[in-house]
């Protein structure tokens, strides 16, 4: 699948996104991926989706090659930013300007639901994969066990934990490729390793997704939120949920297909 990328001035300087060109008389669709990685998740689906329209994948500020604030910011923050994008990108004719959908994965289903809030008539269809709708008391102690950055140790063993802790949330199918390109994404992102779970912290998901006033599908595969993204799922107005039972991280690059049938069928 041929894509390209670009570079787009935003708020805390450039934004890098990836770009699949598709049919214009579709929605674009905006992809939103998790902390700590950038738009390379979505490009196992590229070939497929780009069938029915143009697609968008920034990496979100702080993150992949995007230039970050430098100190974290609000989920809110971060749509905003995410709205201005696909207007700049309207304005420069690489997309119509206009509705368009939007998919986000992790603490990217929260900046997706974010910015169909923001935008309620501008966002015309979400899909959710991995609710992450934490509880204040399940914040708190996810906080009170977050460092500021990630420790650097002079031995390289800091590597190895981290390889330690992708291999243990990855799907067992995910070849050794894939692992060392998600362990290459998570380096990249520097002291601002944990912006993006800050920001998850600080937001009240369950009261964003009440607000949701689009029709949103919800793919609830075997990861660490398989079981927030039960509960969380159930305060979606026009929510349904699919689930993608023994499915891990790096399951867009295994479970391609399924993904995209369920995605083309709910953006129609």
């Amino acid at each position: 699948m041929t894509f390209h990328r670009t570079y787009v001035d935003g708020r805390w300087g450039q934004v890098h996104v990836r770009i699949a060109p598709g049919p214009q008389d579709a929605p674009p669709l905006l992809m939103l991926h998790q902390t700590p990685k950038s738009g390379w998740i979505w490009e196992p689906l590229f070939a497929r989706l780009a069938q029915g329209r143009t697609l968008i994948a920034p990496d979100t500020p702080g993150y992949g090659a995007s230039d970050g604030p430098g100190e974290p910011v609000s989920i809110e923050d971060y749509a905003a930013e995410m709205l201005a994008l696909m207007d700049r990108l309207a304005e420069q004719g690489v997309i119509a300007g206009g509705a368009f959908d939007a998919i986000g994965y992790h603490t990217g289903s929260l900046i997706a639901t974010a910015t169909a809030n923001l935008a309620a008539d501008r966002v015309r269809q979400l899909v959710l994969v991995s609710l992450g709708a934490l509880t204040p008391k399940e914040k708190a102690g996810w906080l009170a066990q977050m460092p500021q950055e990630p420790p650097l140790l002079a031995d390289g063993s800091h590597l190895i934990a981290m390889w330690q802790m992708i291999d243990g949330f990855t799907d067992p199918r995910a070849s050794l490729r894939w692992k060392q390109d998600s362990l290459t994404e998570n380096l990249r992102s520097g002291a601002g390793f944990y912006h993006g779970y800050r920001a998850v912290a600080a937001h009240d998901f369950f009261a964003g997704l009440e607000r949701l006033a689009q029709p949103t599908l919800i793919l609830n595969p075997e990861d660490d939120l398989w079981r927030e993204t039960h509960r969380a799922a159930a305060c979606v107005p026009q929510g349904r949920m699919v689930e993608l039972c023994g499915a891990g991280h790096g399951l867009f690059a295994i479970e391609t297909d399924i993904i995209c049938d369920l995605v083309e069928a709910h953006l129609v």
